[in-house]
């Protein structure tokens, strides 16, 4: 997808005339993917390199200076979303679908190759995956609402895949998905009968050029599998709709900045036995006591009173901290707990390195430290408890990597 102007190589339809028709000064009618891929040359549409599939990265999303704009001046979504660049739009539109990836989707891949057969997104419904059911979502980004002279190329260009073999089916649905849809565009795609008859119209207008882009014998099993196709396929989500789908992520209050979602914070009840996700923390715990209390083979020193109570709460911290995680999980984007997480490390690793006679001075010393630190610039802060702060020290000292260790044994 590009925020540069619609081909003008093609004839538009006089029923149409009365919206401006954009142009750019290089022609060529095929969309650029809606994700980042190497820069390439587009060979013609005959070339025979085969569909590839890439899997869809994370947004990098951060909060954008709009976003922040969005919380100070109380810009509703679309008048964010207005003043997006194509960039950012490509950013937006891919955290939509993720989304509708999780509610509906087997998986939804990237179309890469060559050039993108008539799709930017596959989102399949079965495991065949194109030889299935499946949807497909191309991306347009104009200053100008999207009319039908922009969509016709787009359409020609999936039926061409399908009667070609690149694709077994066309897709249950195509949606074109822009920030503005022209009201011509609207009308033909509430009446699918119509709107075939108006893309073959325009075929007709455009013969010369679609038959030498891609060849006679192929134009022609296009034209042919276009006058049996059901039109009722393709659409264009409304923005509205687009926007109460996206609520729904992890991405919208992020990109903006509004409120996240209630979060209960009611007491956590670990399962009466540490479980094996946990045996680095608690272990290091258990190196505390046996240094503070002593302890012999039969009665080790974490069934002392004090011990058994303190590891009782450091295990609450922890699964506070863990209610946390599977919060931003559903709530922010990916990066956010993490950032959270560093910025605490940061703080109580100053501390976690001075010299302290015992483990267990220096568990008490990190935890009031983490309590105290000053947490800024993050998400997650409107949403966070003590227990939380604590809590991350013990998924530090957790870590594969030891970020925290409270008895030295190596002095």
């Amino acid at each position: 997808m590009s925020g540069a102007k619609e081909p003008s190589e093609y004839q538009s339809d006089p029923l149409f005339t009365d919206f401006p028709q954009p142009s750019r000064p290089e022609p060529g009618y095929y969309a650029e993917p809606l994700f980042e891929l190497p820069r390439q040359a587009y060979p013609s549409p005959t070339a025979a390199a085969p569909v590839q599939f890439y899997e869809l990265p994370e947004p990098s999303q951060t909060a954008t200076a709009l976003s922040a704009a969005a919380g100070s001046l109380q810009l509703t979504p679309r008048q964010v979303l207005a003043q997006y660049s194509p960039e950012q739009w490509e950013e937006f539109i891919l955290e939509w679908v993720l989304g509708l990836k999780r509610e509906n989707y087997m998986s939804v891949v990237g179309l890469g190759g060559s050039h993108d057969r008539g799709a930017d997104v596959a989102a399949f419904l079965t495991r065949h995956k194109t030889d299935g059911a499946w949807h497909c979502y191309q991306c347009k980004h104009y200053k100008t609402a999207l009319q039908p002279a922009m969509a016709y190329p787009e359409m020609f260009k999936i039926i061409w895949a399908v009667g070609e073999g690149h694709y077994r089916v066309l897709p249950d649905r195509y949606s074109f998905v822009a920030p503005m849809i022209g009201r011509t565009l609207k009308y033909l795609l509430v009446k699918p009968e119509k709107l075939r008859e108006e893309f073959l119209l325009w075929v007709g207008k455009n013969t010369a050029k679609l038959a030498g882009d891609y060849g006679k014998a192929a134009f022609q099993r296009t034209v042919d599998l276009a006058r049996r196709t059901d039109f009722s396929c393709f659409e264009a989500p409304d923005l509205a709709q687009i926007l109460e789908q996206h609520a729904k992520t992890r991405y919208h209050a992020t990109r903006f900045a509004t409120p996240l979602p209630p979060r209960v914070l009611a007491r956590p009840m670990p399962p009466p036995h540490p479980e094996a996700h946990e045996t680095r923390y608690v272990q290091k715990l258990h190196d505390v006591y046996d240094e503070k209390f002593g302890g012999t083979p039969t009665k080790p020193a974490q069934e002392h009173p004090t011990a058994k109570d303190n590891l009782q709460r450091q295990r609450e911290h922890f699964y506070c901290a863990e209610q946390l995680r599977m919060f931003a999980r559903d709530s922010v984007p990916p990066e956010i707990f993490p950032t959270l997480q560093e910025a605490v490390y940061k703080a109580v690793k100053e501390v976690e390195e001075d010299d302290f006679e015992t483990g267990w001075n220096r568990l008490k010393a990190v935890m009031a430290a983490a309590q105290a630190m000053q947490l800024d610039g993050n998400r997650l802060i409107e949403v966070i408890d003590s227990r939380d702060r604590m809590g991350m020290c013990h998924q530090l000292a957790n870590h594969k990597d030891d970020k925290l260790t409270w008895v030295r044994k190596d002095v």
